[in-house]
């Protein structure tokens, strides 16, 4: 038998080849930045406009609820700030007739809250979904869309291109009618990586902004903090000082708007860049909008910790959490921080000062409904 060894060579010598073209790109990918990635590389300093919004803002904007995807007297208003207060069984009696009533942003809802109870509960959420999208909902389209990954986990029987395409069609609709939220969402299926793209992200992020719609702000905040977007290399430096400088400047916008996200997520753990007494409005401004208490137990009992007075107020917010919540869990955690930060325990007239603020902090709260459909929970 001849073997043909130019054959061979030539052979391995192609392969050979195409391994390192294969490479090549791979390197190129992970090391180049398209023109999306070097405008996101520039940092939160090209967001002129919103550093000048959050500048101008003021410690706090007197409507409680300037920022609340609903106000008290909505019909989803009350179910939803059950769903944030971790309470579904009485958010779900609460959406169940607006269900019936054909409420679609209901029906949104309540299949949000329940597709993943149980491996039954995945089809009757579907169909809930299904509804709402029928009824003109863009994201209880996009939740059976084929590739989510949610859809696939809990409801893979029902899960169809066809409708991430209504969607998206309902989200443009939306969108020509000048609902900026909705515009945003349909950006984030453009799969253009050019700078103007970005430059269109930070413009949509401005305009819903001056809406009091901030969770596009949020998001953008986040991927800086992360490097979501840079290269693969680039992703492992940490963030500069100046940039962060720069987070901490932004996240006045929504602070100062009654944004409760930002006052957990941003403030807390950028807390150096902030004067004690905006700190001290912050914490008690939280108490009053947001009944997660993570903020106002943090901060009393590890930054600022040596006013007794402090101590018991921080008890009072998580009492008043696990009242409205049903629970115990943040007084717990609120023990269990005390003992870890080598505090004193509340004495029983302590308790008893903590119990009284938490009725008036439950009697004056004016709760704000952070979660929206793109961002459902809690």
């Amino acid at each position: 038998m001849n073997i043909n060894k130019k054959l061979i060579y030539k052979t391995l010598l192609t392969i050979v080849g195409v391994i390192i073209l294969a490479v090549g790109g791979l390197m190129a990918y992970l090391m180049i930045p398209s023109g999306f990635q070097s405008r996101q590389a520039e940092g939160p300093k090209v967001l002129t406009e919103l550093l000048e919004m959050a500048q101008e803002s003021q410690p706090f904007n007197p409507d409680p609820y300037i920022s609340s995807t609903y106000r008290p007297g909505d019909p989803l208003y009350e179910p939803l700030l059950y769903i944030q207060r971790h309470r579904q069984g009485k958010a779900e009696e609460l959406l169940q007739p607006l269900v019936e009533q054909g409420n679609a942003d209901a029906m949104y809802w309540l299949a949000q809250i329940t597709y993943d109870d149980s491996y039954y509960s995945g089809g009757p959420a579907a169909k809930l979904f299904q509804k709402s999208a029928e009824l003109g909902n863009p994201y209880a389209a996009l939740r059976l869309d084929s590739n989510n990954r949610e859809c696939q986990m809990f409801m893979s029987g029902y899960c169809d291109q066809k409708w991430g395409k209504l969607g998206r069609k309902l989200l443009q609709e939306r969108a020509e009618k000048g609902d900026k939220k909705a515009e945003y969402y349909l950006l984030q299926y453009d799969e253009d990586s050019s700078e103007e793209v970005h430059k269109e992200l930070e413009r949509l992020i401005t305009e819903n902004a001056k809406n009091h719609y901030y969770q596009p702000l949020m998001r953008l905040i986040k991927n800086y903090k992360d490097r979501m977007y840079l290269t693969f290399f680039n992703r492992r430096e940490a963030i500069s000082a100046e940039e962060n400088n720069y987070i901490s400047e932004l996240a006045y916008l929504p602070v100062n708007n009654n944004f409760p996200p930002a006052m957990t997520n941003i403030v807390f753990f950028n807390r150096e860049f902030y004067k004690k007494p905006y700190l001290l409005k912050v914490v008690k401004q939280s108490m009053m909008i947001n009944t997660e208490p993570f903020l106002c137990i943090r901060y009393y009992t590890e930054v600022d910790n040596t006013d007794r007075d402090h101590i018991i107020d921080s008890a009072a917010c998580a009492t008043a959490s696990d009242q409205l919540e049903s629970r115990d869990d943040h007084l717990r955690r609120f023990n269990y921080i005390l003992k870890e930060n080598g505090l004193k325990p509340l004495s029983k007239l302590e308790i008893n000062n903590a119990h009284n603020r938490a009725q008036e902090i439950i009697n004056n709260m004016t709760p704000v409904i952070y979660i929206d459909e793109m961002n459902p929970r809690p």
